[in-house]
């Protein structure tokens, strides 16, 4: 799913509900839900369905902190490709 698909999907939800709470479950079972604290963080992601995020702003504290670190070089001139929610 896109952010635009999401953007969209949530918004029609927001119409019809506006105080509902926003969850989000912890595994693909439903073994627990938590609230979402936070209204999104800019990364990359690295898989396909599963994989490894990693969030824009540490990316650029860490270059910033170390700048002749290579640890994370694979994102260096590339656009961020997800949001993650929480």
């Amino acid at each position: 799913m896109t952010l635009k698909e999401y953007s969209e999907s949530i918004s029609k939800l927001a119409e019809n509900y506006p105080d509902a709470l926003v969850v989000y479950s912890s595994d693909d079972e439903g073994n627990s839900f938590q609230k979402v604290s936070s209204g999104g963080t800019l990364g990359f992601f690295d898989g396909d369905y599963y994989g490894d995020f990693s969030d824009l702003q540490h990316i650029q504290n860490y270059v910033e902190t170390y700048p002749e670190s290579d640890t994370f070089k694979q994102y260096f001139g590339k656009e961020p490709n997800a949001v993650c929610i929480n």
